[in-house]
């Protein structure tokens, strides 16, 4: 196998790190903070939820 090949591979995972890398700095930046926080409450907010599915039904009309 050409010793080039080995080259290649190197900076491609070093590629695949900095984009890593620069995925994880994006996510916790401190503007974020806001609309990750609303994210992460949307499972526990049942106002919507209540609405949109009838009491004792799945949301699918039974014929």
């Amino acid at each position: 196998m050409n010793p080039v090949w080995g080259h290649l591979i190197g900076v491609f995972i070093v590629v695949l790190m900095l984009v890593f890398i620069g995925i994880w700095i994006w996510a916790w930046l401190p503007s974020h903070k806001r609309s990750f926080n609303e994210l992460a409450r949307m499972p526990m907010d049942d106002r919507d939820a209540s609405a949109a599915i009838p009491a004792g039904g799945s949301g699918e009309e039974r014929r």
